[in-house]
């Protein structure tokens, strides 16, 4: 069962505090850079996979680009669940 008083604090904060809620999805997320450079590394070992590893390479050529392209689409969007705090807690856990 949440905790009402846990609860009330962060929609204060929310409420108060605009940074709050960029700093809260900042800790959930990695950041932008680390996004690109794997980005930029699964586009690197594209094309070895696809010439090493003949037409599984290429398979494993096509997901590792998809997610590239997947990871610079989403690289300033924050996790789904960083808003929401209380959804990270465990069940019976108190302050």
């Amino acid at each position: 069962m949440p905790d009402p008083t846990f609860d009330a604090i962060v929609s204060q904060l929310r409420a108060e505090d605009p940074d709050f809620i960029r700093r809260v999805r900042k800790l959930d997320s990695p950041h932008g850079t680390v996004r690109l450079v794997l980005a930029i590394l699964l586009w690197t070992l594209a094309p070895m996979c696809i010439v090493l590893g003949g037409w599984t390479g290429a398979i494993m050529a096509v997901v590792g680009g998809a997610y590239g392209v997947h990871l610079m689409r989403n690289r300033h969007q924050p996790h789904a669940g960083a808003a929401d705090p209380a959804r990270h807690r465990r069940p019976g856990a108190s302050l």
